[in-house]
């Protein structure tokens, strides 16, 4: 190396070689990162490259809803790979039992079957002991997914990894109407778009750097952190991706939309009657 080499020619050739010193400018087109190990598209390998930029200091992951804890997972590579610690939730019965199993041999990872929403998730997460500055939240519930996230106040993670709903494409904002009870019946009706969820990670100090290439999935950071990837549009506009094929076939558009109403049994989310088992707490 020359010794006439400046310091901005030396993180320049880091950059281009893919050696990123923590503090200095990252590639702003994340996608090129995208990699597949567990995760559903390439989240696996943003998350790599976002904590090559941002050095992780709990080595924490959180994850709801984690289903199996294998398949689609963003935080088992993590785990497995970089012997992180982390606390998975899933509400199914079915895939929370195969979510213990799936980790009963990691020691560093605690997991819950509960149904996540904003008047229980920081009490979940205080009972599992979650550290406040935990490195990486996953929030995928098909649901309430804006609504738990601007619940949370206490916890302040550097990486923020929520689903979004594409069909409504910037600058559209859209969340659907709060309900405890919400869930997933394979529609259209679910969660939140880019462009609501940019608007509330401003209002909590979080800067959007990536929409995956598949539309799943945004990718938020802390504020602080944001200079350090050279972004110079961090729009919703500047980096959406419109659902590909599969996700379209989610899509009823326009029903519910302008003056559009829903069709008859897509009006309503159904539920068979529910126990709630009683329990007293006497450690608390």
């Amino acid at each position: 190396m020359s010794r006439n080499l400046n310091t901005a020619a030396f993180l320049a050739r880091l950059v281009g070689a893919g050696i990123v010193l923590v503090g200095s400018s990252a590639s702003s087109d994340l996608a090129k990162y995208e990699k597949k190990v567990f995760s559903q598209q390439g989240e696996d390998g943003v998350i790599e490259r976002l904590f090559e930029v941002i050095e992780p200091t709990t080595k924490f992951a959180v994850e709801f809803g984690a289903a199996d804890g294998i398949k689609n997972s963003n935080v088992r590579n993590l785990v497995v790979s970089r012997g992180w610690s982390s606390f998975q939730i899933e509400g199914d019965p079915k895939l929370a039992e195969a979510l213990a199993a799936n980790y009963a041999d990691y020691p560093k990872t605690r997991t819950r079957a509960a149904w996540i929403y904003p008047g229980n998730v920081e009490i979940l997460f205080e009972e599992a002991g979650v550290p406040r500055d935990l490195d990486l939240l996953v929030i995928d519930i098909d649901s309430n997914d804006y609504y738990v996230w601007r619940a949370i106040h206490d916890f302040r993670p550097k990486v923020v990894l929520i689903e979004v709903n594409p069909h409504f494409p910037p600058p559209q904002k859209m969340v659907i109407d709060f309900h405890p009870m919400n869930y997933w019946d394979r529609k259209d009706y679910y969660g939140a778009s880019l462009q609501s969820l940019y608007l509330l990670g401003k209002k909590k100090g979080y800067e959007l750097v990536h929409h995956t290439t598949s539309s799943i999935n945004a990718f938020f950071v802390d504020q602080e952190y944001f200079d350090r990837f050279n972004i110079k549009d961090n729009s919703p506009a500047a980096l959406f991706h419109p659902p590909n094929d599969i996700i379209k076939l989610f899509s009823n558009s326009p029903q519910g939309r302008g003056n559009v109403p829903f069709e008859e049994n897509n009006d309503v989310l159904h539920w068979d009657a529910f126990e709630i088992q009683k329990k007293f707490i006497f450690d608390r």
